[in-house]
């Protein structure tokens, strides 16, 4: 069903009884338009921080759309001092997930991203694209009656860093050194592309925690005599990895660095 077709029946939901809606600014818009099911039209997109959802009423869900784009990874994040997540054996704590509309399917469940281990004040979802669209949406559900007390707030982050140079034609070559900056493995995939953006080869990443990756990227038959950029989707989310691309000149020793970058907050 597509959204013009679903926004066709917003004048009807308003006849119907909005079970466990609550009354947060995303709530009670014009129509019947509010974030209750895949009829919102609230979005987040990379840097968006959405502060004071409440989850007030019986079994309350919040849903947010948004749009990926293919090979970029993300991190969705909820966060209270007030609404209490499930850290996995908590069936009255609220729950943040990835997902897919028409049927309702988790793409990606949430995970524990708070200090406590009792009382979650923080859950993640983090993915990598697999293409380009369709829309796709965040949800968090209540999973017991709460009051416009147990509030939340909710960001997005592309999590993707980007290189604009990688060059193993003439004589360069070109090593890629990734570092891990977290606590824990980091996991992801590395993509090369000529300038005219065609794909020319994908790459598994797998750093454990405060490691270093090096791959000399003249070492794969895909990528010889070839020039491009290159981008990293990972599963460590923002700020996880830092690095640089040495392309070198071996007849005269020069080297030239490339960072790669994240996108700014």
């Amino acid at each position: 069903m597509n959204r013009l077709r679903m926004f066709a029946y917003a004048g009807l939901l308003t006849l119907l009884p909005a079970a466990g809606r609550a009354d947060d600014r995303w709530e009670n818009g014009s129509y019947g338009v509010d974030d209750d099911g895949v009829l919102t039209p609230n979005e987040l997109v990379h840097g968006s921080v959405q502060r004071g959802h409440d989850l007030q009423g019986e079994n309350d869900q919040d849903w947010i759309m948004f749009r990926s784009r293919a090979r970029h990874s993300y991190e969705a994040r909820v966060s209270s001092g007030s609404t209490a997540w499930d850290f996995g054996a908590c069936p009255i704590c609220a729950r943040f997930d990835r997902i897919k509309p028409f049927p309702h399917t988790v793409l990606t469940p949430g995970v524990p991203d708070g200090m406590n281990i009792n009382i979650l004040g923080a859950m993640a979802v983090r993915w990598i694209a697999t293409a380009s669209g369709p829309e796709e949406f965040l949800r968090v559900s209540g999973q017991a009656a709460h009051s416009a007390a147990d509030t939340y707030d909710v960001e997005l982050w592309d999590t993707t860093y980007f290189m604009p140079r990688f060059n193993n034609s003439a004589s360069q070559v070109t090593i890629l050194v990734i570092q891990n900056t977290k606590d824990s493995l980091v996991t992801g995939e590395i993509y090369f592309y000529n300038a005219a953006g065609t794909l020319l080869s994908t790459q598994p990443l797998s750093i454990p925690a405060q490691g270093i990756h090096v791959l000399n990227s003249s070492t794969i038959p895909a990528l010889a005599g070839q020039s491009g950029s290159v981008t990293i989707a990972q599963l460590g989310g923002y700020g996880a990895l830092a690095g640089k691309g040495v392309s070198l000149e071996p007849t005269t020793g020069f080297t030239f660095d490339t960072a790669f970058t994240p996108l700014p907050r």
